[in-house]
C-alpha cells in the first residue's frame, strides 16, 4: 500500500500495457488507480506504455502533463525541500574525501559519483586550443563527456561524430563558428552543435568554455576546414541567460538554455541558483554533470562528502542519491547538463 506523496513516484511499466494513473489522490496503491475515485467525478488518466522503462509519475496531482511529473511539486511549498534532522543525524559521520592530488583531481563519492577540481597544468594543446577531459568513460560516465576548452585566439576545427556537443561560456568574449555559421558569444551563453558538425572558437577576450558531448563520444576529429554542412533546421544555436525566462522552484530558480527548442533532443543544459541551504537527499533518472560557477559548499552522498567551490565539477550517475549544500551566504550559481533530456525540476 502506497500513500499519496508530493514527490513523484517511480513506476516500472511494460511496453504496450495499459495503466490508470490516480488523479484524485485517494488510491491506496499510488500512483495507480484502485477505484477510490468513484463518486468524486475525478477520473483516472489511462495511458499505454510506449516502452518498457521506469517512469516518474506525478504524486502531487498538480502536474500540467498528466500522468507524468513536471516538477509542479516543487512549488507547493515556499521553501525547496531541505535536509531533515534525521538526514543530518544519519550523515553526521560521513567520510570526508579530499582531492586525490591535493588541491586538484577527483574525490570519489558513493555509487560512482565524484567531484573534480580541474588542474590548470594538465591541459592538452593543439595550436590555440587547450583542453582537459573532466568527465569521461574512463571515469565511469555512461553517456556524458565533459571537456574544458580555453583559447586566446582562433582554434582549429573540431568535430564529434558520435554525439552532440553542448557548450557553455564561463568567461570571455568572441564567437563560435559552426560549419561556416558564426555566432557571437559572451559569458553565460549556451551553444548547441549537432552531431558531426565542425566548430571552432574565435576569442576576442580569452575564452573559457565547458563542453558536454553526448550520448556516444568518439575521439574528436580535426578537419582542415568546415564542410559547410550546417543543419539549418535549427538555425539559432545560442541561448543567453535571461531573468525573464527563469523557472521557479520554491525559493530556487533555474533557466533551461539548451534543449529541443534549439535541436538538442538528447541533452539539456541549464543554469541554476541555490540559496544558503542543504537540499534533502534525492535522485534523478538522468545522468548529470554540474559546474559550480560561484559559491561554495559540500556535496553529500549517504556515506561520503566532499567540499565544492567555484570551478569544481560534479558527476552524478543516474539514480544516485545525493544532496548539494550551499554554505555561502550569497548563494551558489551553477550550470548543469544531463542526459537524457528533460526538466531539471524533476527528481524523486
Amino acid at each position: 500500500m502506497t500513500k499519496v506523496s508530493n514527490k513523484p513516484q517511480l513506476a516500472s511499466v511494460t511496453a504496450g500495457k495499459r495503466y490508470a494513473w490516480c488523479k484524485c489522490g485517494k488510491s491506496q496503491r499510488q500512483p495507480f488507480c484502485d477505484g477510490s475515485h468513484k463518486g468524486t467525478n475525478i477520473e483516472p488518466v489511462v495511458f499505454t506504455a510506449k516502452a518498457s522503462e521506469d517512469l516518474l509519475l506525478c504524486g502531487c496531482k498538480h502536474t500540467q502533463n498528466p500522468p507524468f511529473c513536471d516538477g509542479s511539486h516543487n512549488n507547493l511549498e515556499d521553501e525547496y525541500a531541505i535536509a531533515s534532522q534525521a538526514e543530518i543525524a544519519e550523515t553526521k559521520n560521513a567520510l570526508h574525501v579530499p582531492r586525490e592530488n591535493g588541491a586538484y583531481g577527483k574525490s570519489e563519492l558513493d555509487g560512482g559519483a565524484y567531484v573534480v577540481t580541474p588542474d590548470p597544468t594538465a591541459m592538452m594543446q593543439k595550436d590555440k586550443l587547450s583542453w582537459q577531459s573532466l568527465i569521461g568513460r574512463a571515469d565511469g560516465a555512461r553517456n556524458l563527456d565533459l571537456i574544458r576548452f580555453t583559447t586566446n585566439g582562433t582554434t582549429p576545427w573540431r568535430t564529434y561524430k558520435g554525439g552532440d556537443t553542448v557548450l557553455y561560456v564561463v568567461a570571455g568574449r568572441g564567437a563560435i563558428n559552426i560549419e561556416g555559421k558564426r555566432f557571437n558569444v559572451s559569458p553565460e551563453t549556451g551553444i548547441y552543435v549537432r552531431m558531426g558538425e565542425a566548430f571552432r572558437l574565435e576569442a576576442i577576450e580569452d575564452l573559457d568554455v565547458m563542453a558536454a558531448v553526448s550520448p556516444e563520444a568518439e575521439p574528436a576529429a580535426w578537419p582542415e576546414k568546415a564542410a559547410g554542412s550546417f543543419t539549418a533546421e535549427h538555425a539559432e544555436r545560442c541561448v543567453g541567460v535571461d531573468v525573464t525566462a527563469r523557472e521557479k522552484m520554491a525559493d530556487r530558480f533555474y533557466q533551461v538554455l539548451i534543449d529541443g527548442n534549439v535541436g538538442s533532443a538528447d541533452v539539456t543544459q541549464f543554469i541554476g541558483e541555490i540559496p544558503q541551504s542543504r537540499a534533502a537527499f534525492h535522485r534523478h533518472l538522468y545522468e548529470e554533470a554540474i559546474v559550480i560557477l560561484s559559491g561554495a559548499g559540500t556535496m553529500w552522498t549517504r556515506a561520503r562528502k566532499t567540499s565544492v567551490a567555484t570551478g569544481d565539477v560534479i558527476y552524478l550517475p543516474p539514480r544516485q542519491e545525493h544532496s548539494l549544500e550551499c554554505t555561502a551566504s550569497e548563494g551558489m550559481r551553477l550550470m548543469g547538463v544531463f542526459y537524457p533530456s528533460g526538466s531539471p525540476a524533476i527528481n524523486y
